[in-house]
Parts: C-alpha cells; structure tokens; sequence
C-alpha cells in the first residue's frame, strides 16, 4: 500500500512538471522558469497587452542601437575628416610659398598696386598672405565671375575677418 501511495504521489509530481507551462522539458528537475518576463501565464486582453509592451519595448531597444551605431558613425566620420584636415595641413605647410609667383599673379590684378598700399600685410604675414592665396582659389572657383578690385576687397575683408583677434 504505501508502495502504490509512493507511485502516485511520484507520478503525481512527474506530471504536474510535465503539465507546467514555465518548465522546459529539458529542465523538469531544475524547476527554473523558462521566461520570467514572459506573457504566457498572462490570458486574455492582459496577454494582448503584454504582448504589445514587450513589441515596444524591443522596438526601443533596437532604435536606441541604431542611434548609438549612428553616433559612433559620426563619431568615426569627424576623427577621419580631422586626421585629413591635419594632413592637408602638413602637406600645405611642407610646401613652400613661393611670394614671388603669388604676388606676380595677384600684380598682374588691376588695381593691385592701390590695394596692396592698404593691405600691407600682403607678402609680409606669411600666415594672411598663405590664407588669402588659398582664400582666393576657392573664391575664384565659388564665383569665376568675381574678379579685379571686387576680388581683392573679398579677400581683404576676409582676412581681416579671419585674423580679427591677431595684431601683427
């Protein structure tokens, strides 16, 4: 009798594990859950709901991840466009100004001469004259129409624009 009284109880046990929803088959003795944030034991429009959180709440984990990626991408993009900034600036300091040629250019301007007496930093700042030779390419390619004294007043305006907190 109590052998028979074991056995059901034993077998009572077994299916009581077996018939629970949070034990996975492969852990019957270990009596772990199988999700404890799950919504299986939840019914109902209950259910639905959780249902519907727990789709937000991934949703939100994943646009989080994808704004993180995006903020290291930005991240990345500005260290790279520095490293060329700096090497662009190596490679412009490594190579010589040569004023001669430069002021030979900007003298073949017309009206240089009367500019040049109010902009005596030109040819003798290295780092104004520098600026305002490269100021000028990108000028010139901005507006290819801009050209004579016009030209000259816009780079002198932006040079002193430029080096306004510097007096030499």
């Amino acid at each position: 009798m109590k052998t028979i009284i074991f056995m059901l109880m034993l077998l009572g046990a077994a299916g009581s594990a077996f018939g629970q929803q949070s034990v996975s088959s492969d852990r019957i003795g270990s009596w772990l859950p199988q999700d404890p944030n799950g919504c299986y034991a939840v019914y109902g429009t209950a259910r639905a709901q959780c249902l519907a959180d727990r789709y937000l709440m991934q949703q939100d984990e994943k646009a989080l991840q994808q704004q993180i990626s995006l903020e290291n991408a930005l991240e990345e993009n500005q260290r790279l466009r520095t490293e060329l900034l700096r090497r662009e600036g190596a490679q412009t300091a490594s190579q010589p100004l040569t004023p001669t040629a430069s002021a030979a250019d900007f003298a073949s301007i017309p009206g240089f001469e009367n500019w040049h007496a109010a902009n005596r930093w030109f040819g003798s700042d290295r780092a104004r004259t520098e600026y305002a030779i490269l100021y000028a390419k990108a000028l010139h390619a901005e507006q290819p129409d801009l050209a004579g004294r016009a030209l000259l007043d816009a780079l002198a305006q932006r040079v002193r624009d430029v080096f306004a907190g510097t007096r030499r």
